[in-house]
């Protein structure tokens, strides 16, 4: 009896050494692994994009970024619809009778129904005077009858005024910034009309297509740039004759 319970308390001290071995040898490996392993480092780009799990700072975000982009793109500056544009210009016509230039002074009036589309009354002044060539015959005529002789001239049917009715389409929207002063709006545009145009001999008709651009810099000022295209009947002693004439104006307008 003595000899087994000896033996039982034998065991018991030999099972208490072998666990307190295995605890200290436990903690002795997780501090060695502990020390080997590397520093956790932070990656920037993997910290922003984890914004991304934030609901609320999602939703904000697409918020800010739709109304610029509204804001930029989509709004225009100046509203155009129901509105009327008063305007001046000054050009100079191209092609057409080669022995003169012309130059017009106009006025113009457009409504703006919406802005994709204006219904427009335009007045030009036209001012002429010879071209190189045109001078050339003219001095030569003039010092032939001087000396005597019999002056020869050329037949010319130059332009005085005229007045024509114009559709404007702007299919192209855009704006630009110019100096970081400021944004400005402008709309590339097509127009077509007719009209009457007075000549030395008399009234004819006139029909016109070009393109342009329109600025608007504010709520009431605009600039345009166009070039036309305009056909008409000239009257010589000899007859009539097609005139193909491209002109080219650059204007300023007030917008009500």
């Amino acid at each position: 009896m003595k000899t087994n319970l000896l033996s039982l308390l034998v065991l018991a001290c030999s099972l208490t050494a072998a666990t307190s071995s295995f605890a200290a040898g436990a903690k002795s490996y997780k501090n060695v692994a502990a020390a080997k392993a590397p520093a956790k480092t932070i990656n920037a780009s993997e910290d922003i994009d984890s914004l991304g799990g934030n609901q609320e700072l999602l939703e904000m975000a697409e918020k800010i970024k739709s109304t610029s982009r509204a804001r930029i793109v989509q709004e225009r500056i100046v509203e155009r619809r129901n509105t009327l544009e008063f305007g001046l210009s000054y050009g100079s016509a191209f092609g057409g009778d080669s022995y003169i230039k012309t130059q017009a002074l106009g006025a113009q009036v457009d409504y703006h129904i919406t802005p994709r589309w204006s219904l427009g009354a335009r007045y030009y002044d036209f001012g002429n005077s010879l071209t190189a060539e045109g001078q050339r015959i003219y001095d030569d005529a003039k010092a032939t009858y001087a000396a005597g002789g019999r002056a020869l001239s050329v037949d010319m049917d130059f332009p005085l005024n005229s007045a024509i009715a114009v559709v404007n389409w702007y299919p192209i929207y855009g704006k630009t910034s110019f100096l970081d002063m400021g944004v400005t709006q402008f709309d590339l545009y097509l127009l077509a009309g007719g009209g009457n145009i007075t000549l030395t001999s008399g009234n004819t008709s006139v029909m016109t297509a070009g393109l342009g651009v329109g600025i608007w810099a504010s709520s009431h000022i605009s600039a345009r740039a166009e070039v036309r295209y305009q056909k008409y009947q000239d009257q010589l002693i000899t007859g009539s004759r097609n005139l193909d004439v491209v002109t080219g104006s650059l204007g300023l307008g007030w917008i009500l």
